[in-house]
């Protein structure tokens, strides 16, 4: 059964939201795909604007779709920052809403969305901002104003504004040495009545 932790109160929400999301990255230790890092970044979109690329700055807007690997990131806009050798640094993505998933290494998948997405490829750290939600599904969901998720080794922090708090369910462990169910015992079959004899 699903645990659902009580909702903290505002006051104190920022110290038991970073306890508490730390605890869901916690849960089952995995690396995000460390091949990622290490593959091409591809962008798709219906219209490209480089006016300002000579600047470090590139926008792609109407279905946009940002891969690195595993790594994948929609939106309707994005604005993507280039170094001095032309390398992404950094990509910000609006959405209604924008959406992220990445595997890890165990082959289990991380699914986010918020109203933007600000993912920085040097430190592999996405900040996700505006009813951003957060779904490792071998580990819970965690659900607030601004959660940051670092791609690298799948932890995070989250927080909310006002009296609004951060959300998050648990998913419980596997009880050891417990054993599947079974199929259920075919019914038995009743015995057939023996045959009278014949009388002579």
């Amino acid at each position: 059964m699903q645990s659902t932790p009580s909702i903290c109160p505002a006051s104190a929400k920022a110290l038991i939201a970073a306890c508490g999301v730390a605890l869901l990255a916690a849960a089952t230790p995995a690396m995000a795909k460390q091949d990622d890092r290490n593959q091409v970044v591809d962008v798709t979109s219906k219209s490209f604007d480089g006016r300002q690329q000579p600047q470090g700055i590139a926008i792609y807007t109407t279905n946009v779709v940002i891969t690195q690997g595993t790594l994948k990131i929609t939106g309707s806009k994005a604005t993507i920052y280039f170094d001095d050798q032309q390398q992404v640094t950094r990509a910000v993505i609006d959405g209604g809403p924008a959406t992220m998933q990445q595997q890890d290494d165990d082959g289990n998948w991380m699914h986010g969305h918020a109203k933007n997405i600000d993912y920085h490829n040097d430190t592999s750290i996405a900040i996700l901002t505006g009813n951003a939600h957060i779904d490792q599904p071998t580990k819970g969901t965690a659900d607030g104003d601004k959660l940051t998720y670092n791609t690298n080794d799948s932890t995070m922090t989250g927080e909310s504004n006002g009296d609004a708090t951060v959300h998050m369910t648990f998913q419980p462990k596997n009880q050891p040495g417990a054993a599947p169910a079974g199929k259920p015992a075919a019914p038995a079959t009743p015995a057939q009545p023996a045959p009278n004899p014949k009388k002579p």
